[in-house]
C-alpha cells in the first residue's frame, strides 16, 4: 500500500486527522505524513486561530517543500527504502526523480467547529442524528469545474483520466502536471489546492469516518456509516 494517516492532537483545542492516498510510489503520502503537523504548528494564521486559511496554506507548503532540494533528497530516500541517494537537478534517471503524488483528506477539530480540507478523491463523512453527512467532494477529472481548469491548462480529459492518466484532478506532488507556464498554483493541470468545509459539531454527532477512494467504490457512506456505528455499539 502507498497510503498514510496522521492522528495527532496538536494542543488542548485541537485535533488534526489526515488520510493520504499515494499513487505513482509511497514517497509523497509518507512525506505529508512526517511535515504536515511541523508546518501547520509554524503556520501563522494557525497561530491567530484563521484555520481555513492554515489549512489551505498548508496544502500548498507541502508542494514547496517538494520541490526544494532538501524535500526532493528526502523524497528519493523515502522512494529508495530508506538509503540515501544524492539529488541532482540535471540527473533524470528514475532512480533519481520522484513522480509520485497522494490524495489529502484532512479532518481538524478545533474547539466545537469541524474543519474538512480535502485535495482529491479520499473522503470523510460525518455520522450525524443517524444519517451520514459528506464532509469532502471527491476531485474527479470529470466534474465540471476541474474539467474547465484542465482543458484551461492545455490538458484534456479521456475515460475520466487527465491526460489520460491521472484518474483525480487535485493532489499534492504530481509536480510534472504542475508546470504549466503562465499558471497560478490555482491552475494547474493537477492543483494542490484544498476545498475545505466548516460545521459546528453538535450533540447528534458520533464520529467522521475517512478514507481512501477504494472503500467508498464499495459501499455508500450511509452503509458504511452503519457497518462503524454498529460496531460500536
Amino acid at each position: 500500500m502507498e497510503d498514510a494517516h496522521i492522528s495527532v492532537a496538536v494542543d488542548p483545542d485541537t485535533s488534526v486527522y489526515g488520510v493520504f492516498d499515494g499513487h505513482g510510489g509511497k514517497e509523497v503520502a509518507l512525506y505529508v505524513k512526517n511535515h504536515f503537523i511541523e508546518e501547520l504548528k509554524k503556520n501563522q494564521a494557525f497561530r491567530d486561530k484563521n484555520m481555513k486559511v492554515a489549512l489551505r496554506e498548508v496544502f500548498l507548503k507541502m508542494d514547496e517543500l517538494l520541490q526544494t532540494t532538501e524535500g526532493q533528497r528526502e523524497l528519493l530516500k523515502i522512494k529508495n527504502n530508506g538509503q540515501a541517494s544524492e539529488y541532482e537537478d540535471d540527473d533524470q534517471s528514475n532512480s533519481n526523480v520522484s513522480f509520485a503524488g497522494c490524495t489529502a483528506n484532512v479532518a481538524m477539530i478545533y474547539k466545537d467547529e469541524l474543519f474538512v480540507a480535502n485535495a482529491g478523491d479520499s473522503r470523510s463523512v460525518l455520522f450525524s442524528n443517524g444519517d451520514a453527512v459528506e464532509m469532502s467532494e471527491d476531485h474527479k477529472p470529470d466534474l465540471p469545474g476541474e474539467k474547465d481548469r484542465i482543458i484551461k491548462a492545455g490538458g484534456f480529459v479521456s475515460d475520466g483520466r487527465v491526460n489520460a492518466n491521472l484518474n483525480l484532478s487535485r493532489a499534492i506532488g504530481d509536480l510534472e502536471y504542475k508546470k504549466v507556464q503562465g499558471k497560478s498554483v490555482e491552475e494547474q493541470l493537477i492543483i494542490a489546492v484544498p476545498e475545505i468545509k466548516q460545521r459546528k459539531l453538535v450533540a447528534g454527532d458520533k464520529f467522521i469516518l475517512m478514507g481512501c477512494d477504494g472503500i467508498w467504490e464499495c459501499k455508500s457512506n450511509l452503509e458504511l456509516c452503519t457497518i462503524v456505528n454498529d460496531g460500536l455499539n
